[in-house]
């Protein structure tokens, strides 16, 4: 009688214990923290814009904004050309982080518009975007904190060339 129970016993240990061992694991969720500390300033003679629109995206050919699924943040810089950084977030949540992944699926977006410089046309290669949302105030407008490292490389290379870091508030653009 006892070795009959023993081997349903043995199987059914054994049954669990690859279940458990099966079980998919789950990551606890990234902590997102911005701080507004060294926010990154505008350089003397050059106009700065650092603003997000919700509902949107950006068409692949002009980098204009369109409706779409994202909240677009942009950072521009403008002297005789322009140069902007562009970001796709999730529109869910009060925070988001874009990954190497994101920007190879194209959620960053980088173009440099200056006629007379003679630069060679770049792309975001990899980087992080980190932002979180700023607790509104009764006398502030909605705003987003967002911090960013951005490896930029040729269009078709893959040979970083340059990083370009920085931090600062993001306000709704004015439409």
């Amino acid at each position: 009688m006892m070795k009959n129970a023993l081997k349903p016993t043995a199987v059914f240990l054994v049954l669990l214990s690859t279940l458990f061992a099966c079980k998919k694991k789950t990551d606890k969720p990234i902590d997102i923290v911005v701080d507004d500390k060294n926010l990154s300033g505008c350089p003397v003679g050059v106009t700065c814009y650092f603003q997000y629109v919700n509902n949107a995206s950006i068409s692949d050919h002009q980098l204009t904004l369109t409706t779409g699924q994202y909240r677009v943040f942009w950072v521009r810089n403008e002297t005789f050309g322009s140069r902007a950084f562009y970001f796709l977030a999730p529109m869910i949540g009060d925070k988001f982080m874009l990954n190497d992944k994101d920007v190879a699926e194209g959620r960053v977006k980088y173009v440099s518009n200056c006629p007379t410089c003679f630069s060679i046309p770049m792309k975001a290669l990899s980087g992080t975007v980190k932002g979180v949302k700023v607790v509104q105030t009764s006398t502030e407008s909605e705003k987003w904190l967002l911090e960013s490292n951005i490896v930029l490389a040729t269009e078709g290379g893959t040979t970083p060339l340059d990083t370009i870091y920085f931090k600062q508030y993001y306000y709704p653009a004015v439409q």
